[in-house]
């Protein structure tokens, strides 16, 4: 399994239009085979960093993924916009489980 995460900051001007993107994304990519998981949110202490957690049944279903149309398109619209900071993380995932607490 494959997990990425990723935490982009946008510039204000600009974060609306990357957001309206981005939720164009969203119902095309959780019809993909391969897509376990893929929520897009907006950082609450500041609404100008989205965060984008991913999970895929394998690299082959992410890089699929990768080379769709809706993704392209979302692509190029980021690359209009005033990207200020990105960091992207892909983990290899060997074994997962559900987390206990005792609350």
């Amino acid at each position: 399994m494959i997990t990425i995460s990723a935490r982009i900051t946008v510039n204000p001007k600009d974060t609306a239009s990357y957001i309206a993107g981005a939720q164009k994304i969203l119902a095309p990519t959780h019809a993909e085979e391969g897509c376990i998981a893929y929520s897009i949110a907006v950082d609450i202490a500041n609404p100008n960093i989205v965060c984008i957690f991913e999970h895929w049944a394998s690299e082959e279903a992410l890089m699929f993924h990768l080379s769709l149309p809706h993704i392209g398109e979302f692509l190029a619209l980021a690359a209009t916009l005033d990207i200020e900071d990105m960091q992207v993380t892909k983990y290899e995932v060997s074994g997962y489980g559900p987390l206990q607490l005792d609350i």
